[in-house]
């Protein structure tokens, strides 16, 4: 089985990847903006993009991106949840941390976002909402939504962590932190990430859709950095990805996304987030 989709860039991916189900296939996920997508028992929406898609051949500049996902089951079943998500990116992309403060697990885990942006929210690099659902035995499924929060973690071998936080009633207010670790990939890939999905409310809930937008810039030293940079030498992006889940289906495939090479001497606009 192997459905084709469009796709988006590959953080976007991994953010959906690592709090989405999904079911035993391959996958080609082409350039797009939005799509939807059926997989055995799981119908797939995704929606996202980076900003500027016009971006130098040989320089990198900063992009930022907003994308949202979700799932549901054809038969109205459980979703089920993901466990491990390995990811390799398009060594055209960049991930910057130089002079950004950081966060580790232990200040956010179990922490109201109050609490978590207080803690860190000088780190803070992307932000949006997050949909759970949890399905009790002999109960009607409970869904609900909350706030999701993209922190830098503590670098690790020369490479910052990513923090996924969400904070939701599945029934009672929880916080779930995904740790994403990057580390040097070769080839044609700049990075590769890996992370492992924690239960939710004792396995029996899963994070069923996001919306995030992702691009934190800041001044160090008189500099202006962003921590997500691309150039576009080819027009074309790629990346891979594998995840599995819990009731031991796996989903890998292909990220193939577009972007516009432009002469160095043009400049494009990009989409800027407000960090309070």
């Amino acid at each position: 089985m192997k459905p084709t989709r469009r796709g988006k860039t590959a953080l976007v991916a991994l953010a959906a990847i690592a709090v989405l189900g999904g079911a035993s296939a391959s996958a080609i996920l082409a350039a797009g903006n939005s799509t939807t997508v059926r997989a055995g028992n799981l119908v797939l929406h995704a929606d996202g993009a980076f900003s500027p898609s016009a971006l130098p051949r040989n320089k990198f500049a900063p992009i930022s991106f907003h994308g949202n996902d979700s799932v549901e089951t054809v038969d109205g079943s459980h979703v089920p949840p993901a466990q491990t998500v390995h990811l390799q990116i398009d060594r055209h992309f960049r991930i910057e941390s130089t002079g950004l403060p950081s966060c580790t697990l232990a200040q956010i885990k179990a922490s109201p976002p109050s609490h978590a942006m207080k803690a860190c929210g000088p780190a803070l690099i992307g932000k949006g909402h997050a949909s759970a659902q949890a399905a009790f035995p002999e109960q009607a499924f409970i869904n609900a939504k909350g706030v999701l929060l993209a922190f830098n973690g503590p670098t690790v071998g020369g490479y910052p962590e990513m923090l996924f936080y969400t904070y939701v009633d599945v029934p009672a207010p929880t916080a779930l932190v995904v740790v994403a670790k990057l580390a040097k990939d070769s080839g044609k890939y700049a990075y590769k990430v890996t992370a492992t999905v924690p239960e939710l409310v004792g396995g029996y809930g899963s994070l069923t859709g996001f919306e995030l937008t992702f691009g934190r810039k800041w001044t160090y030293k008189g500099k202006q950095h962003s921590y997500l940079s691309a150039e576009c030498p080819s027009g074309d992006f790629v990346d891979q990805f594998e995840v599995s889940f819990g009731d031991g289906t796996d989903l890998s495939g292909t990220l193939l996304n577009s972007c516009q090479p432009q002469g160095e001497g043009e400049a494009s606009s990009s989409l800027e987030i407000g960090y309070e």
